[in-house]
């Protein structure tokens, strides 16, 4: 047997990276961020506590990482060209694509919004929030302004809780919204929103 690649070994790495931050954000879900500790992580993952710290150096850096990834994989799909302006089209786009992403992975996502639902995660995750929030903000406001808008910022605010609304809605009771007709309703309340 030949020995492992540097590849091989960051696959292994990055699978072992998953399988901890995948089995944490379920007992965070279930138990709470700040009931949940570092041995019960490794426990349920089926490894040992050391090589968890190998990975994460506490259970923070892996909320962090949680809540990295959440980002990253919504925001990927927003101003799919990166030149800073966002046009009608990669506005639906997002919308289409989150909600593909939402309806993907329900289980993912329904353990993430149980866990910014809980108390003391809400307020200590706000101004981390904001922060990785602040560019996706700044050019949906552009955006909304772009539109006609006479109040970018009640609108960014409307148009926000839709989402996240509508994003709750299919990943409690997906049989209740047909796919396409939500999606729809929302990119058109959206422009409606916006548009004078």
């Amino acid at each position: 047997m030949s020995p492992r690649s540097a590849k091989q070994f960051d696959d292994i790495r990055k699978q072992k990276k998953k399988l901890i931050m995948n089995t944490a954000l379920e007992l965070f879900a279930e138990n709470g961020f700040h009931a949940t500790s570092i041995n019960q992580i490794a426990k349920k993952a089926g490894i040992s506590k050391g090589l968890t710290y190998n990975y994460f150096e506490s259970k923070k850096e892996i909320f962090d990482d949680i809540i990295q990834e959440s980002f990253d994989t919504i925001y990927s799909n927003f101003d799919i060209n990166k030149d800073g302006i966002l046009t009608d089209e990669e506005f639906i786009y997002f919308i289409r694509q989150s909600f593909q992403l939402m309806r993907q992975n329900i289980r993912y996502w329904k353990l993430y919004y149980s866990l910014m639902l809980q108390p003391k995660v809400a307020e200590s995750f706000q101004k981390e929030y904001l922060e990785k929030a602040n560019p996706f903000l700044g050019k949906l406001k552009q955006f909304i302004v772009s539109k006609g808008s006479i109040d970018p910022e009640g609108d960014m605010m409307v148009i926000s809780a839709l989402l996240e609304g509508a994003f709750l809605f299919v990943i409690t009771a997906p049989e209740m919204y047909p796919e396409i007709n939500m999606e729809e309703k929302i990119i058109n309340a959206c422009f409606k929103i916006i548009t004078v």
